[in-house]
């Protein structure tokens, strides 16, 4: 079985450099790391990583929870996440908790036993208690992305969701946009709550009101914001926009209104939330918010990083979101506009 002094001896280094080249990879030079790494393949070395972890107390391995690995929001995430990890020599598991806290719960246990030295959370769905000690302090080194806790000191990598939301309902409403409905997440989620006040915000602001029956409740699946659509579609007083919390409730209701024949966009305004790729892809293609996944999973990893090496950084990061106009959003028919100066 290869040593380390035999890949020293292959790769031209020093046994010291050997073990800083497999430990911390990111203490040597790239050139230096690619000799290593081509030595230990050529000599089919594999380092034990129980024994590892025993001797520097760390595992090397990121947990990251995930509310439905069937969402296509979280790959670009992960992709960030993954690029960040992989440069500094650690291991990234992914855990779906399926909008479970039981779930969520098991894959924290893995920081208590010592199988992972940190947790990467894109999920709400947490328990608290297990997290957070009397002093409002997080228990071990913990990053929620793209949902943040106000008021906690939870570190968090996230959009400013209520300006956000804001932002769509404003564009609706200068198109001449009033019956405005939205389709939200379920209630005492973070997210769902700051963007239902970012909604209810603008309305107010252009004295506006939407009525309860306008503000139906999903799941962000694509099935809920199908079934949601058909009971706002068919109100007696049906609305000339809807604004969905997430990119698959959107193409949710595309689909239905397509099918019971209401035209999109001359007769029907649709909003989506993510820009996921297959935004572009629907027809018509879908006017939504777009979040810099990519650049949430690379911020939230390096984040944690800090934490994990000592330093105390900014616990809150906020990054730009965009609104992006294609296919789905018109002015409503002449009859039904608002009438505003502007």
């Amino acid at each position: 079985m290869a040593t380390v002094k035999d890949i020293a001896k292959l790769a031209g280094v020093s046994t010291a450099t050997v073990s800083r080249a497999l430990a911390n990879p990111e203490k040597v030079t790239d050139s230096t790391k690619k000799k290593v790494e081509q030595a230990a393949a050529q000599l089919g070395y594999a380092p034990n990583a129980i024994a590892r972890s025993l001797r520097t107390q760390e595992s090397k391995t990121i947990v990251v929870i995930i509310p439905d690995i069937g969402n296509h929001f979280f790959s670009d995430i992960i992709k960030g996440i993954e690029l960040i990890a992989h440069k500094k020599g650690y291991q990234v598991l992914v855990g779906d908790a399926d909008r479970d806290i039981v779930r969520a719960r098991k894959y924290i246990d893995l920081v208590y036993s010592k199988q992972a030295d940190g947790v990467l959370s894109l999920t709400s769905e947490i328990p608290i208690e297990q997290i957070i000690d009397e002093q409002g302090q997080t228990k071990f080194p913990l990053v929620v992305a793209c949902e943040n806790y106000p008021g906690s000191n939870i570190p968090s990598v996230h959009i400013d969701q209520e300006f956000s939301a804001s932002s769509v309902i404003e564009s609706l409403i200068q198109m001449g946009h009033y019956k405005i409905a939205c389709i939200r997440g379920a209630d005492r989620n973070p997210i769902s709550e700051s963007r239902l006040k970012g909604v209810q915000t603008c309305m107010a602001k252009w004295q506006l009101r939407m009525p309860d029956e306008y503000i139906g409740v999903g799941d962000y699946t694509l099935l809920s914001g199908y079934e949601v659509a058909e009971q706002l579609l068919n109100l007696e007083d049906r609305p000339t926009a809807i604004f969905c919390f997430n990119d698959e409730m959107a193409i949710g209701v595309i689909r239905r209104a397509t099918e019971m024949g209401i035209k999109i966009p001359e007769q029907l305004s649709i909003v989506g939330f993510d820009n996921i790729p297959f935004s572009e892809y629907c027809t018509p293609q879908l006017t939504t918010v777009h979040q810099p996944r990519q650049l949430i999973g690379e911020s939230a990893m390096k984040l944690l990083l800090s934490i994990l090496s000592g330093k105390k950084p900014n616990p809150e990061i906020t990054l730009p979101a965009q609104l992006i106009f294609r296919g789905t959003t018109m002015p409503p028919p002449i009859e039904q506009r608002l009438k505003i100066d502007i």
